[in-house]
């Protein structure tokens, strides 16, 4: 448990802002979800709510999906920043594409 204290407290706001987002638009589909299966006509969830569901999932999906691959190009970034300063240090030249 002190593993997962230690990685969230590595969180940036916005990190913590695009969590919260799509676990709070999530919770709100399923709500909608068992909403849809009380209101009349009882039993059967209407066509709107599945949609909403379906967008709300797209939604949290491309919020996770661009955080992650923003994060993953900040990464590969730092490494060729690093690369590049290592190699100017021993005197090789590193292009700058890989």
């Amino acid at each position: 448990m002190r593993h997962l204290k230690q990685e969230f407290d590595k969180l940036t706001i916005k990190e913590l802002i695009v969590l919260m987002l799509a676990v709070s638009c999530m919770a709100a589909a399923i709500v909608a979800i068992f909403l849809g299966m009380f209101l009349p006509p009882k039993g059967e969830v209407h066509s709107s709510v599945l949609t909403y569901f379906g967008i709300s999932s797209a939604f949290c999906g491309s919020l996770l999906g661009i955080s992650a691959h923003y994060s993953n190009e900040l990464t590969k970034f730092k490494t060729q920043v690093t690369d590049t300063l290592d190699g100017m240090r021993s005197g090789q030249t590193v292009s700058a594409t890989k």
